[in-house]
């Protein structure tokens, strides 16, 4: 006899039923897996079990390795040095757009001028000066942040005697 799936309403499981008779339950999550090999040859219920028993741990183990391979990508340091290029590299750029439209102002004859490679007219200088001083003030937050985290001092463990104070049960 070969296993059907069948929903139950108002759940996220599907019951298994062999000849009419309920004989065990899988989540809908899963249930692709035994359809598709249920399907492709015919399996027992144990094989059914075997197969959700392998989906529950293997979505686990993936899950463990996910977690023991992660590094953290940063260390105080880095972020400030990196956030601290950041800002630079807009703040100039910032500064760069400031220089165009000085340009085009004692020049108001030129609708647009060449620059580093790009075209740039009154309108479009503007819109990139107002970008670039957004994303430098924004850089600049991320450095401040990454700054004070750095400068927290580590929590002092207590003394000796506050040790001995509260093991006897008294708050110090």
């Amino acid at each position: 006899m070969v296993p059907e799936l069948a929903p139950v309403p108002n759940s996220t499981i599907l019951t298994i039923r062999l000849g009419g008779r309920v004989v065990g339950t899988i989540e809908a999550a899963h249930a692709h897996l035994i359809q598709g090999a249920v399907l492709h040859s015919p399996m027992t219920v144990d094989d059914l079990e075997l197969m959700d028993d392998h989906a529950h741990t293997s979505g686990r183990a993936k899950a463990l390795e996910r977690a023991a391979a992660y590094q953290p990508p940063f260390s105080p340091a880095e972020m400030v040095q990196r956030w601290r290029e950041r800002a630079a590299r807009h703040r100039t750029t910032a500064q760069n757009l400031c220089g165009v439209l000085r340009w085009l102002r004692n020049h108001p004859e030129a609708p647009a001028v060449r620059f580093e490679g790009c075209d740039w007219s009154e309108h479009a200088a503007r819109k990139e000066l107002a970008h670039q001083r957004h994303k430098h003030s924004r850089c600049c937050g991320q450095l401040g942040l990454w700054l004070r985290q750095r400068a927290v001092p580590v929590l002092a463990l207590p003394t000796a005697a506050n040790d001995a104070a509260q093991a006897a049960g008294k708050v110090a």
